[in-house]
């Protein structure tokens, strides 16, 4: 689809990715008007709007046709979730969550999520870091609690590959024994500030087997 997208003139940066085509919808009728930056993930079921057609009423009771049209900006490092709607004229800043479900029907500042129906600003990006860092570790836990009475036996490390910086913090990243882990390391372009922050960060638990420990404990 973003090869349509761009062979038909939308502008689409780098590392930009689709993950469901065919369930996303992305207004063709006036391509030049699309411009999606680098690192943007837009999930299943979303729809970006260059145009409407609510002038039809109008046009049914005075008898004038009123054309509808508008840029739709998506800067880099931007997530759109499941199911989102962009309506037309809508600019997205740059490191920008908009959360499932939501109708984006105004411009969104840079690093900030937002959310709802309309979509508003819920949180500066640097709120959410936080909140995110500080509930991992129990979503993780619960996920291994799960995946035990489920299945009745231990998952492996490609079941948590999302949450390896809690418990591998002893591997050295030149070495990694999970490609998946690598894989995620390299998402949106900043490789090398991963490993920085890698290589300082002070994980948790010197190994998988110490985490998975750590998940039998009540707490």
């Amino acid at each position: 689809m973003l090869l349509i997208c761009v062979s038909r003139g939308a502008t689409v940066g780098d590392r930009t990715i689709i993950f469901a085509p065919t369930k996303t919808l992305i207004d063709m009728t006036r391509p030049w008007l699309i411009d999606i930056g680098s690192d943007a993930q837009i999930t299943e079921g979303v729809t970006i709007l260059t145009h409407g057609y609510d002038w039809s009423v109008l046009k049914g009771v005075y008898g004038e046709v009123l054309g509808s049209s508008g840029e739709v900006k998506i800067g880099n490092n931007v997530f759109i979730g499941m199911h989102a709607t962009i309506l037309k004229g809508v600019h997205i800043g740059n490191n920008v969550i908009i959360g499932a479900g939501s109708l984006v029907n105004k411009d969104i500042p840079d690093n900030c999520v937002a959310a709802g129906n309309p979509a508003q600003v819920i949180m500066p990006l640097d709120s959410y870091y936080e909140k995110r860092k500080n509930v991992q570790l129990e979503e993780a836990r619960v996920l291994v609690q799960l995946y035990r009475r489920v299945y009745g036996r231990e998952p492996d490390k490609q079941h948590l590959s999302e949450f390896f910086w809690l418990f591998d913090g002893e591997y050295d990243v030149s070495r990694f024994t999970e490609p998946t882990y690598e894989a995620k390391m390299k998402l949106v372009g900043n490789y090398e500030k991963s490993v920085e922050r890698y290589r300082s960060s002070n994980h948790l638990f010197h190994s998988f087997e110490d985490f998975l420990t750590d998940c039998s404990i009540e707490k």
